[in-house]
């Protein structure tokens, strides 16, 4: 009997094993280039790329940019394209650094990202069976853990966002790393282990890199301790660990934790972090399947069932359409449980888990808030169902520990049996409820959707119906395999096979001329603004729409909306910037300016050198805005081109009008009657020399990068060169090579005060805490291959 499921195999076990079987390791390696392969079927053998969701509208635009800096010998210190600008690095799913990027520089965007997507699935699958057989599972087992993990429904779906599939599969190996540093702590285990916990930084979600944190110490901690004096030394080695984790992740925290401190990034309430909370009801997909969704048609959860039977805080659309984890994978998970139960360590990894449900579930429960309220460093995170991901890497483990414990050598297969056919009663219960009383469909759906179409109705039935009765025949299978456990291995092909039947068509392909095509309002834009100087526009289109397109899926025409209409920030594509905001580096000041969102797009924006607005047609109805004119319309998408020819250049001499505070910028700003044209609001320390001819003269911008820029001005009078920019830290200015204080001019621009006559103004950016997060990361990797040098070269007693 196995009396400690949570034991290592001792090296010497392992080594004949590995004597036994030496082929494990290569056969391991290629299935996980093989599965990912034919489960990502419509990805692998098309040209057809990933692109629904913030795929296109954040992580192309990120590596777009990314590519286009770095191949030209620059680093993307600031990211010009969203929101008047912000830092690049600062914002945590640039994902700067993480080695994917170098992907870009050999290959086209497209292929690019859909290589990087990929290659999270191996990634998972190997991290997920080096994690479990660390913990002695066997083989079968940890492939078995594996598999529920990779293809988990939470993993598939996030394909549509892959900044944070990147660290979500990136976890179970630096949980694999931790556990191997704490057994035997060296110097070359805590490079490793440190560097793939900051890889999971490095991927872009600071709040899985905290989590993963936070689960390696608990996983360190739990650990047995063979020998008096070891607990001491192991809670040391576990914050060697996680300190070694966060200096090696220094350049992305350090510029990360310098915009928390100045800004507002993430959530800004409460009620805005727990937006994409995971209703209550979707827990029981875990082990039936996905189903609210629609897998012919919309591929996902359409919004319509998501506004009416499963709607947790203002958005109108699942984080995720699926989180099934494979039944079979429940039924291990529940039996090792089972066998388990009295053992404190086994509660200790439960109570952990049944926390991350709780926090998931977000505002349907009051812990997420009490942790919004009790840790002040958690406040910035937003969207608890991004936390999914540990949920079913948690069931995934447990899966590989109940084989361990109930399928292994000397294990206790009856409670596989019990539990395999308990779930099975409890799914077919729910299948013949819903079949015969309509438990699902009158008990639910119709008291909160009354008006539902029959279509939908009867869609939603026989999704539960089928689900749940696979899922009761599934769980009966596992149950009678289990009284062979030589036979357990059919759980792996059963198991597979379940989670490509269910999650297999949710993860969204579509054609790459989505993304390749440059829509008719970027050409007009572009024929329309001088060359080579920057141009901006602005988004006002809030519904895409999906018409119908002869060869496109929905997905498809919502993603081919997004860029006909240069939802932000797809306009990177074209070289054109967008004064909408999505990326959360946003400045707080422009965000204040933003208040009346009628006034900013027709009147305010333009004022900030914004020429162009793309708005709905139908909004047009009661006249043009004032000075503006229509320059083309997108008849498919019924949206319409403005151009504000009124719009002033985007560097220019003005007349200053000078304000003691920011309150006082934005009252004026915002007031019926705004300052005249040619005069800029100033939050001035002292006041300005104003002249009759302020204000007047005439400038030439050089453009060394998005970071450096020299102007050339001559000014009739005293004035101030307005730079509309964002005005935000890490800029400094010099006026004929003497430091120059940065203004804030007409709330969230740049200006510097320039006395009259011939002058040099130069610019330049450096994110805040980049420089010192690089050296941190560059002599802690130093420190570490310093360590491993002198530890090989230490004789060994």
């Amino acid at each position: 009997m196995d009396t400690n499921p949570g034991a290592p195999i001792p090296e010497a076990d392992s080594r004949r094993v590995d004597e036994v079987r030496p082929g494990w390791r290569w056969i391991v390696g290629g299935l996980s280039l093989v599965l990912p392969a034919l489960f990502f079927f419509r990805a692998t053998f098309t040209r057809d790329i990933f692109l629904a969701g913030d795929t296109l509208r954040a992580f192309y635009p990120m590596r777009a940019y990314w590519a286009s800096r770095v191949s030209r010998g620059e680093f993307p210190d600031w990211f010009p394209y969203d929101g008047f600008g912000q830092s690049f690095p600062a914002i945590f799913i640039s994902g700067v650094f993480h080695p994917t990027t170098l992907l870009h520089l050999v290959l086209p965007l497209g292929g690019a990202v859909k290589l990087t997507v990929l290659l999270c699935f191996p990634v998972a699958l190997l991290g997920t069976v080096a994690l479990l057989r660390e913990w002695g599972v066997p083989r079968a087992g940890a492939l078995f853990g594996a598999l529920t993990f990779t293809f988990s429904g939470y993993l598939v779906c996030i394909t549509n966002n892959p900044t944070y599939l990147l660290p979500a599969s990136t976890v179970p190996a630096a949980l694999w790393g931790v556990l191997r540093f704490v057994r035997r702590p060296t110097a070359a285990r805590l490079t490793v282990g440190g560097g793939l916990l900051a890889l999971v930084a490095f991927g872009g979600d600071a709040q899985a890199f905290a989590v993963t944190q936070a689960l390696g110490v608990l996983v360190a901690l739990t650990e047995p301790v063979t020998a008096p004096g070891t607990w001491g030394r192991r809670v040391g080695a576990c914050l060697l660990l996680v300190a070694t984790g966060g200096l090696l992740a220094a350049p992305q925290l350090l510029p990360a934790a310098a915009l928390v401190a100045t800004g507002e990034p993430g959530a800004r309430s409460l009620a805005e972090a727990q937006n994409f909370s995971l209703h209550p009801l979707r827990v029981g997909e875990l082990v039936l399947g996905p189903f609210l969704t629609d897998p012919v048609g919309v591929r996902g959860i359409p919004e319509i069932a998501v506004r009416k039977l499963i709607r947790m805080g203002s958005f109108t659309r699942a984080w995720v359409d699926s989180l099934y984890v494979g039944t079979p994978a429940c039924v291990l998970a529940l039996a090792g449980l089972m066998a388990s139960w009295r053992r404190r360590r086994t509660w200790v990894f439960v109570g952990a888990w049944l926390l991350l449900l709780a926090l998931v579930l977000g505002s349907a429960l009051p812990v997420y808030g009490w942790v919004y309220r009790l840790l002040p460093l958690w406040r910035p995170f937003r969207y608890p169902e991004k936390l999914g991901s540990f949920l079913v890497l948690g069931l995934a483990v447990g899966a590989g520990l109940g084989w361990r414990r109930c399928l292994g050598p000397g294990g206790a297969p009856r409670a596989v049996i019990v539990a395999g056919i308990g779930v099975a009663a409890l799914c077919a219960a729910v299948a013949l409820g819903e079949a015969v009383g309509g438990l699902w469909t009158r008990g639910w759906v119709l008291p909160h959707w009354p008006d539902a179409p029959s279509a939908a109705i009867e869609g939603l039935s026989n999704n539960v119906v089928r689900m749940g009765g696979t899922a009761a025949g599934l769980a009966l299978v596992c149950a009678v395999l289990a009284w062979r456990p030589r036979l357990g291995v059919g759980l792996v092909a059963l198991q597979g096979a379940a989670l490509f039947l269910e999650n297999g068509p949710l993860y969204q392909v579509s054609p790459a001329e989505i993304l390749e095509t440059p829509p008719p309002f970027a050409e007009r834009i572009r024929a329309s603004a001088p060359a080579e100087e920057p141009v901006r526009v602005n988004t006002v289109v809030k519904g895409y729409g999906a018409p119908p397109l002869p060869g496109y899926e929905f997905k498809d025409r919502l993603s081919l909306g997004q860029v006909a209409v240069l939802a932000p920030d797809t306009s990177v594509f074209w070289d054109i910037e967008s004064a909408g905001s999505y990326l959360p580096g946003r400045s707080t000041r422009l965000l204040r300016l933003m208040g009346d969102a009628r006034r900013w797009s027709f009147e305010l924006a333009p004022r900030l050198s914004t020429p162009f607005t793309v708005t709905h047609t139908r909004d047009l109805g009661a006249g043009l805005p004032p000075g503006a004119r229509v320059l083309a319309q997108e008849p498919l998408f019924e949206t319409t081109l403005l151009a504000h020819p009124q719009a002033p250049a985007r560097i220019h001499l003005a007349r200053p009008e000078c304000v003691a505070t920011f309150d006082e910028a934005l009252a004026r700003m915002t007031e019926p009657e705004p300052p005249a044209s040619g005069t800029v609001l100033v939050e001035c320390p002292a006041p300005l020399p104003v002249e009759a001819a302020s204000g007047t003269g005439g400038v030439r911008v050089s453009r060394e990068s998005p970071e450096h820029f020299t102007v050339d001005l001559e000014a009739a009078a005293p004035s101030v060169l307005v730079i509309n920019d964002a005005y935000l830290p890490g800029w400094t200015a010099t006026l004929d090579g003497e430091p120059a204080p940065i203004l804030a001019a007409n709330v969230a621009v740049r200006a510097v005060a320039v006395p009259a006559g011939i002058h040099t103004v130069v610019m330049r950016y450096r994110t805040p805490g980049l420089v010192p997060g690089l050296w941190l990361g560059a002599l802690t990797l130093v420190a570490l291959v310093a360590a491993m040098v002198v530890s090989r070269r230490r004789p060994r007693s």
